[in-house]
């Protein structure tokens, strides 16, 4: 009976446990009481097209295929326009699980892997198919499973198209560019193409820059054709320019979440149909594009195609930008594709002989990298014309530091590795270019300094010295603007920037006053970014001071500025030309008609004398579309940077060779240059490496409408 009843209770455990089982397997309720494998789901799709466009079409068209494949078992709901937020905010919610499907531009995932910058690498691939074949082939795979670890799965690479620009004005060339504002999407290397080019990068979100053109915020930007007719991008541009230099790829992928939680066979006709749709969507952006363009044209727009010879300047003028992020984007992505081209195009490395800008060119001294960068193209262009040096081409190559001493030194390493790099041309920064002077030393390049002033650039403890100025040295300038602060009175206060710079012309001025048994009234100072002075302007007000001797840059002289106003305070201001080197004075115009404020320069375009002076003001002119030399923004950093490149040029053909070494020593040795500034007889020896002196400052002011004029002529 035991035995009965211990078999009897073994088989109704058997059958309690038997139907546990199937209730866990196969849960009763609304979701699935028929098994997984007939269960419904529904997902949802994001990205930032509208309705009309192509990608829109081709999401649709994937949605409809799949509940076809899945016999109606996935839903795919989609979300056009940026509906479910901006193109940031669909990245986060997919990779949380809150969003299941995105398509995205490839530049704003590389806020999450910095190596989807890949495709926006300009003029990297001649053809559309090119870009095909990369993204398609072992490079984007390789792109594709390094995005897994940031918790999307990558199916394909879907794209709009290859770039183009649209301006309110034509674009010929990169110095087209020059000054304008360009919206851009967020990312380092599309703002690194624009300061090469000269412009002004602004990030603006996608939906909002028809706006941002329709307002006068910006005065062009770069998408796809299909972008630039769905957003009406044609309707407040006067120019379309088919540049084809960045091919827009968009990621089709899943929330790592989400495939993980779905069945294999659901998952896998995901993956698969996103995979067989690209095609048909890349096709569908080709026959589009043909009509967007004529409509586009026909609208009013001018369309122009860049030819061979413009494509190549600007090509030369962003080759770098492939040096500068192959580490970043992968060595092994960058080789293949290197091998690619080459296979396929012959492609053969430039034999320019190169000289860098390694300035600010985005932050709050840009104007001063544009001026010099401006100074730069005037004298190779002049130089090239004539046949360039040692039978070659001389090129730009311009890098944004936007004063940070890191990353300068490691443009300056980018730098050291490029091939016939004769020089580097250095920006406003003192502090900038003294940290960079032990790395420009153990690679044995030439620095060139059109503007920073620092003493101990010049004049440091490295021999042979590689560095060499045409600009004004501080430990000259310091005394220079005590005489004429003593012009006005005796009871003189110091306010300076507290950096290197800043202490060591403390120093200088200091020391003068002592020679001359006088002393500052109060000297007071101020950090980088620093917004309110107002309390180092009432100590010197209380001094009892009645001239101020100034050492700022562009930023915080503009925050003096207004604390003056504000506390109307009437003291003459004496600065070096620091405090010009950014957008000052269209910062503070209004301010300043009420402010005495004066700086020292060494060179005006304004009642040209000589004839050289004639023929390089009618080349700005005409090369930068300004009307009048009154507009010409810092003609001492123009004028500084294009007396380097000649003195460059002459001791590149005095050496015979572009050895750097030999290049060095051909600088000491020149004997004669008829400059734009003066008339350098020598400009540099073995012991001095400042090509200006003391006799070469005049002191200026800004006039009525900008223009800075010698002192007295306004």
């Amino acid at each position: 009976m035991r035995a009965i009843n211990r078999r009897l209770i073994f088989a109704v455990a058997a059958v309690v446990i038997g139907m546990a089982a199937l209730f866990y397997l196969h849960p009763f309720g609304t979701h699935d009481s028929r098994g997984k494998e007939d269960k419904t789901y529904e997902l949802s799709l994001g990205h930032n097209m509208p309705t009309d466009s192509t990608m829109h079409i081709a999401a649709q068209r994937f949605a409809d295929t799949v509940r076809d494949k899945t016999k109606g078992r996935v839903k795919i709901n989609i979300s056009p326009a940026q509906q479910l937020g901006n193109d940031e905010q669909m990245i986060e919610m997919a990779i949380d699980g809150q969003l299941d499907i995105l398509i995205s531009p490839t530049a704003k995932l590389s806020m999450i892997l910095p190596a989807l910058q890949y495709a926006d690498i300009p003029f990297l691939f001649p053809r559309v198919e090119d870009a095909y074949a990369m993204l398609d082939g072992r490079p984007g795979n390789l792109l594709l499973e390094r995005l897994r670890q940031q918790g999307l799965i990558g199916a394909a690479f879907w794209g709009n198209g290859f770039k183009q620009f649209t301006a309110d004005r034509p674009i010929h060339s990169p110095k087209d560019f020059n000054g304008m504002n360009i919206r851009i999407m967020k990312s380092n290397l599309i703002m690194d193409q624009f300061i090469a080019f000269g412009a002004n990068p602004i990030p603006i979100d996608f939906h909002q820059t028809y706006k941002a053109l329709n307002d006068g915020v910006v005065d062009g930007q770069e998408n796809p054709i299909a972008a630039i007719y769905a957003l009406k991008f044609h309707e407040v541009q006067s120019h379309l320019i088919i540049s084809n230099h960045a091919y827009l790829a968009y990621v089709f992928c899943f929330s790592k979440k989400t495939l993980d939680s779905l069945p294999g066979d659901i998952a896998q006709t995901l993956m698969k149909t996103a995979r067989e749709l690209t095609s048909f969507e890349r096709e569908l952006i080709t026959k589009k594009e043909v009509g967007y363009i004529k409509a586009i044209k026909d609208s009013g727009v001018d369309v122009a195609w860049l030819n061979e010879k413009q494509l190549k300047d600007f090509q030369m003028s962003t080759r770098h930008i492939i040096d500068k992020y192959r580490t970043i984007i992968g060595e092994d992505v960058i080789d293949l594709t290197m091998e690619y081209l080459r296979q396929k195009y012959h492609y053969k490395e430039e034999e320019d002989i190169i000289i860098g800008l390694n300035a600010d060119m985005s932050m709050g001294s840009s104007l001063a990298g544009m001026a010099i960068k401006r100074g730069m193209e005037l004298a190779i262009e002049e130089i090239n014309t004539h046949g360039g040096v040692l039978g070659k081409k001389l090129s730009i190559v311009v890098m944004d530091h936007a004063g940070l001493p890191a990353r300068s030194q490691s443009n300056i390493k980018y730098f050291s590795k490029m091939k016939n790099l004769a020089a580097i041309m250095g920006g406003l920064h003192s502090s900038v270019i003294l940290a960079d002077l032990e790395l420009i030393h153990k690679e044995k390049i030439i620095y060139l300094i059109s503007w920073a002033a620092a003493d101990n650039i010049i004049n440091n403890s490295y021999n042979p010295n590689y560095v060499f100025r045409v600009s004004a040295n501080d430990a000259e300038a310091g005394p220079f603007l005590i005489r004429q602060a003593l012009k006005r009175s005796n009871k003189i206060a110091i306010l300076r920037l507290n950096n290197i710079w800043g202490r060591e012309y403390e120093q200088i001025l200091v020391g003068y006053l002592h020679d001359n048994n006088l002393r500052p009234y109060a000297i007071e100072s101020f950090n980088v970014a620093e917004e309110n002075m107002l309390q180092q302007l009432a100590r010197i007000d209380e001094s009892g001071a009645e001239v101020l001797l100034l050492m700022a840059n562009s930023p915080e002289g503009t925050a003096i500025i207004k604390g003056l106003a504000l506390r109307q305070q009437k003291i003459p201001i004496i600065s070096p030309w620091s405090i010009t080197g950014g957008y000052f004075w269209q910062d503070v115009k209004d301010q300043l008609r009420h402010v005495d404020l004066s700086f020292f320069q060494t060179f005006y375009f304004l009642n040209p004398k000589n004839e050289m002076t004639k023929r390089v003001l009618t080349q700005y002119l005409a090369t930068y579309h300004v009307s009048t030399p009154q507009e010409i923004p810092l003609p001492s950093a123009t004028a500084q940077a294009y007396d380097l490149v000649h003195l460059l040029a002459m001791a590149i053909n005095n050496a015979r060779t572009i050895d750097r070494s030999s290049i060095r020593n051909a600088l000491e040795d020149i004997q004669y240059y008829n400059g734009l500034i003066k008339t350098y007889s020598p400009p540099f020896t073995r012991t001095r490496h400042d090509a200006l002196n003391v006799n070469d400052y005049f002191m200026a002011v800004y006039d009525a409408n900008g223009a800075i004029v010698p002192k007295g002529s306004r």
